[in-house]
């Protein structure tokens, strides 16, 4: 029988523990979170939705339920700790807010709070010596910790809850709701739509000219400027007034001056830069280069990067590969700056070590001062065991060693050549054009890249005479900003403070979950209920917590009750008092669609759904979202327009051959027959045209991908 009895969330976790700790402990998995905020039964006066309030006396109760699922491994492990009745008890669930809220609500249910022998033990790698000095080094629960979990979960589920009812009712679409953070995250992607909406296009022209030396090496410059400025002929938005090129009779002009002009090489010049390798990953950058270089979501990078730390099972041993997943730290410890040193030395050269790299970081998330995300092992490289694991697995490790072990080594140095073009014409007016070329002279950390970029500049000498091969005269139009990325909005909402490492993933998952915005080509666009949520919520709370700064300051209130200098109760109070006011003006909406103060419709809810800003490619008619009754059964949508034979997409219900089957395909409504025969198939991927059941989430990203691919 043994001694001690350790508590972990997942089997995995606990079969490595088990290996490291030997027989004198044992090691049972909970199985994640066991308990949650209570919800109101219907019918149930007596029920709530987790939360009591008493504004006057500051004062908040909060109902805890354990989850159906968690019930059998709590009776399990209270019959463990009844039978053993073993002498300590230790909560070694994961290193941060959510790990301690788990150790807190296991003792709470298990009544062990406050005895002498249960104790909570922390590790941020589970390596023999991270868990055998965490063991020697128990602590006590960090109430502090807990209450800014308490805080924080509350006033999410405040939000979420009562703005359900009364949002939808706004919208005239069910089942909406907004959150805490997912209100002012999708007002960052409201903002950007509205700006590309707004956004007029310029027309502007630039010029190429291929020239060729007189040992016939062609190339090619851009003209840039003249005698009056060096960069006369380039355009900056940002910066220019005046559009240097305007229209294609303003290129023609130039294009005959320069056909006149006599070239020459006026100078040629090179110069060395140094790139320095990026920080170790945090969870924020993890996330976005998992899903600029790998295509995988945030949510998946996390799922995946969890496995990787808590272990892969091989044999009768458990891998154990990275550090904990959910850190905004760039610190690495003297063991694994040591031993990167040494593997850089033998695996690539004395010349490729830098010697210690130190990375500080100011965050506005800071939260516990963790490790990075590193591997717990830098010898063992991917290659060594891929084998042991999935595809996925195996290009996020790979992504992790890489970026730990480039962190160590050399700036790479890089060589730029700029060759300068000046062209004389008959009037003596000067043009002046260059081209850039760059090779790499020292690959250092970028030696662990595939990619071989470099550039050769064309043999010539300044004085040289050159001659003209050709002018391209291209036309462009300013662009708006870009789309975000799931990427590009993570770095977003942790520049603007709104969120923590643990969040971005949920917060993308939710707004999505609730058709607010949709991914296409991964690009995030906002859809039309997204729009009308925006346009019902901002006005009312536009300064509570659909505003950034608000949830900004929230977030800082949030870790100061985890530092234990606020009081969470009061936190909450003051919250719930002024949200409380506000809530009132959108159950008016909800209730006729009038604001309080006037006669005129204050969001119109017909927007949310008719129209997308899909257009077909074929005939460019809108594509509609099907109205109503049939909005809600299919979620589904269809062109506007009746013009075109061929992309005519309208959600067809399926014929039932079983009762559960009420789902429907989306194909082309002027040319299906009741026999089921449709010409998509070789427009659109079967995940777009099939779809059978309430699974439909992705179809609109499916079908905006096909009809994308075809413009």
């Amino acid at each position: 029988m043994s001694k001690n009895l350790v508590i972990v969330e997942s089997p995995v976790k606990a079969k490595a523990l088990q290996n490291f700790l030997g027989k004198d402990y044992s090691v049972v998995a909970s199985y994640g979170h066991i308990r949650d905020l209570t919800t109101k039964k219907w019918g149930d006066k007596e029920s709530n939705n987790g939360y009591e309030i008493d504004i006057p006396k500051t004062e908040v109760k909060l109902n805890w339920a354990v989850e159906k699922r968690s019930k059998k491994y709590i009776q399990e492990i209270s019959k463990i700790i009844k039978k053993n009745n073993p002498e300590s008890i230790f909560l070694a669930s994961d290193p941060d807010r959510e790990g301690e809220a788990i150790s807190w609500h296991l003792a709470d249910e298990l009544s062990l709070l406050g005895e002498k022998n249960v104790n909570r033990v922390v590790f941020h790698e589970i390596t023999k010596n991270a868990i055998v000095d965490s063991f020697k080094n128990p602590k006590k629960i960090d109430m502090n910790l807990v209450d800014g979990y308490k805080a924080r979960r509350v006033m999410d589920r405040i939000v979420g809850f009562e703005t359900s009812a009364p949002l939808s009712s706004a919208i005239r679409v069910g089942g909406r709701a907004t959150g805490r953070v997912q209100g002012p995250s999708l007002l960052i992607v409201h903002d950007r739509e509205n700006e590309i909406k707004a956004h007029k296009a310029l027309e502007y022209w630039s010029i190429d000219i291929n020239l060729s030396s007189i040992d016939k090496i062609e190339f090619q410059v851009q003209l840039k400027g003249n005698n009056q400025k060096k960069d006369f002929y380039v355009f900056d938005v940002k910066k220019d007034i005046k559009i240097p090129i305007p229209s294609e009779e303003s290129a023609k002009e130039l294009e005959v001056n320069l056909k006149k002009s006599d070239f020459t090489v006026k100078s040629i010049s090179s110069n060395e830069f140094k790139s320095k390798p990026r920080a170790p990953f945090i969870t924020s950058t993890l996330q976005q280069s998992a899903s600029s270089e790998l295509r995988i979501s945030p949510r998946k990078t996390m799922e995946i990067a969890q496995e990787l730390f808590r272990g892969i099972e091989s044999g009768d041993k458990v891998l154990n590969l990275i550090t904990y997943m959910r850190t905004d730290s760039t610190f690495l410890s003297d063991d694994i700056l040591k031993s990167t040193g040494n593997y850089v030395n033998e695996k690539f050269g004395k010349e490729y070590y830098e010697g210690v790299r130190t990375y500080s970081r100011k965050s506005k998330n800071s939260q516990e001062a963790h490790e990075a995300i590193r591997p717990t092992d830098i010898n063992l490289s991917p290659e060594k065991i891929k084998n042991k694991l999935s595809d996925q697995q195996y290009n996020l490790y790979k992504l992790i060693w890489q970026r730990t072990l480039a962190s160590q080594m050399k700036d790479s140095i890089t060589e730029r050549t700029n060759v300068n073009i000046e062209a004389k014409d008959n009037n003596n007016e000067l043009y002046y054009m260059d081209a850039g070329y760059s090779k790499t002279v020292f690959k250092g950390f970028k030696i662990l890249e595939d990619s071989d970029k470099d550039e050769i500049a064309p043999l010539l000498k300044v004085g040289n005479k050159v001659i003209l091969k050709s002018i391209e005269k291209k036309q462009n139009f300013t662009k708006p900003k870009n789309r975000f990325s799931e990427a590009s909005l993570i770095k977003e909402l942790e520049t603007s403070g709104i969120g923590r490492p643990s969040t971005y993933a949920s917060i993308l998952d939710r707004i999505q979950h609730h058709k607010a915005i949709i991914i296409v080509r991964r690009g995030i666009h906002r859809t039309n209920v997204g729009k009308t949520m925006m346009n019902a919520l901002q006005p009312i709370f536009g300064d509570h917590f659909i505003s950034k700064e608000f949830t900004s300051e929230m977030e800082k209130k949030l870790d100061e009750i985890a530092d234990g200098t606020l009081d969470w109760e009061k936190v909450v109070c003051d919250f719930y008092e002024n949200f409380s006011d506000k809530l009132s003006k959108l159950k008016k909406i909800g209730e006729n669609n009038f604001s309080a103060d006037s006669e005129k419709p204050s969001i119109d809810p017909s927007i949310s759904h008719h129209f997308t800003d899909i257009h077909c490619p074929k005939c460019s008619g809108q594509v509609e979202l099907c109205g109503a009754e049939e909005f809600d059964r299919t979620e589904g949508l269809r062109e506007r327009s009746h013009n075109c034979e061929q992309m005519h997409m309208k959600w067809i219900p399926i014929k039932k051959k079983r009762a559960k089957d009420d789902g429907a395909f989306l194909g082309c409504e002027k040319n299906y027959d009741q026999k089921g025969r449709t010409d998509h198939k070789s427009y659109l991927p079967e995940k777009c045209w099939t779809s059978i059941g309430r699974n439909r989430k992705n179809n609109l990203e499916y079908f905006n991908e096909a009809i994308s691919s075809k413009k």
